[in-house]
């Protein structure tokens, strides 16, 4: 991709520079920028966070001051930055976030690394989403040793990979396994092999329909996915990277659970991190734990709230009409046979 050497070279500036942005919620990106633009002091850029976290514009003066030349031509040559049709600015089509919440542990910080994903808003088909879903389904992830013991897995991977966080991290937390990201965006997948350049680690990206990329392979122990979830219909413009599908979008992560127990090998592990309709009138009912427990080849190990209240705004749309509250669940399954 031509873009590349333009996006490692930002990234590096963006290091020096410290630059922060954690990426907030759809609904949260907008009402920021929806205040900002009603502030004529305030709706233009004024920081790199502004450019590359908030998509806001920015006029040349003000980018001359924020990147250095060559850079900035770089950025203008791969389409990174890009001027704004009848208006004499230019914005980024593209946002950098921290991959990881900054954290410290045992005395030491998180390390500043980036992930770069859709400008917002996130509106287009093939839009490449990142946001507090992808903290929370990494951190999920981050619980997977308990589960596999000793023995680090053969293969990882994830499936519905967007740009590449989930299998970025199991890269990052066993370098000895060989990771594979599994996406039909192909949009998404570029994006990825970048994402696994800055995070100087090897992933393997596929476009794939779920599973069928990997279909021959018998060396799967663990299978990781953070799918798309929201309610979604053929008619619908949801973008790719929410929809779910019927069921009030439990019909793809429902498909994902059957068809990765297939795809395991014995004893091989799935750890899904998906969110589910909690219906009003039956406020205790868990619609996806009843269903996976019912899969065939597989055993339910761990169930666990990640989140009891997702995308709320949601709840507006036809198909969640009875729901009273959209649930992000992390559960985790062994394939017990063939």
């Amino acid at each position: 991709m031509g873009a590349e050497p333009a996006f490692l070279a930002l990234a590096a500036h963006l290091k020096r520079q410290n630059y922060t942005f954690i990426c907030p919620t759809p609904e949260s990106h907008g009402r920021v920028v929806a205040k900002r633009i009603q502030s004529p002091e305030r709706r233009d850029v004024t920081n790199l966070e502004d450019l590359f976290g908030w998509s806001l514009k920015a006029d040349r003066n003000t980018i001359d001051q924020l990147l250095p030349p060559e850079l900035l031509e770089q950025l203008l040559k791969a389409s990174v930055i890009t001027p704004v049709e009848s208006e004499d600015r230019l914005k980024s089509e593209y946002r950098l976030s921290n991959l990881y919440l900054p954290h410290i542990q045992d005395g030491t910080s998180a390390p500043q690394m980036y992930y770069i994903h859709s400008a917002f808003p996130t509106t287009q088909s093939d839009a490449v989403f990142f946001g507090p879903d992808t903290y929370l389904f990494l951190d999920f992830l981050s619980q997977a040793s308990r589960y596999f013991g000793a023995t680090p897995p053969r293969v990882v991977v994830d499936v519905c990979c967007g740009s590449g966080a989930g299998a970025i991290h199991m890269a990052r937390s066993l370098p000895s396994s060989k990771v594979i990201g599994l996406d039909l965006n192909p949009k998404a997948l570029t994006l990825g092999k970048i994402n696994a350049k800055l995070a100087d680690c090897q992933v393997d990206f596929a476009e794939s329909d779920l599973f069928v990329a990997v279909k021959s392979r018998e060396d799967i122990d663990l299978v990781v996915s953070n799918p798309p979830y929201i309610a979604s219909s053929e008619d619908s413009d949801v973008p790719m990277y929410a929809a779910g599908g019927a069921e009030q979008g439990l019909a793809l992560p429902l498909r994902i659970v059957s068809e990765g127990i297939q795809a395991l090998a014995v004893g091989g592990l799935l750890m899904i991190y998906t969110g589910l309709p909690v219906f009003y009138e039956k406020p205790g009912h868990d619609p996806f734990l009843q269903r996976i427990r019912e899969v065939e080849g597989g055993e339910l190990v761990a169930y666990r709230i990640i989140h009891p209240d997702m995308f709320g705004e949601e709840l507006s749309s036809p198909p969640y009409a009875d729901t009273g509250r959209i649930q992000v669940v992390g559960a985790v399954m062994r394939k017990t046979r063939s």
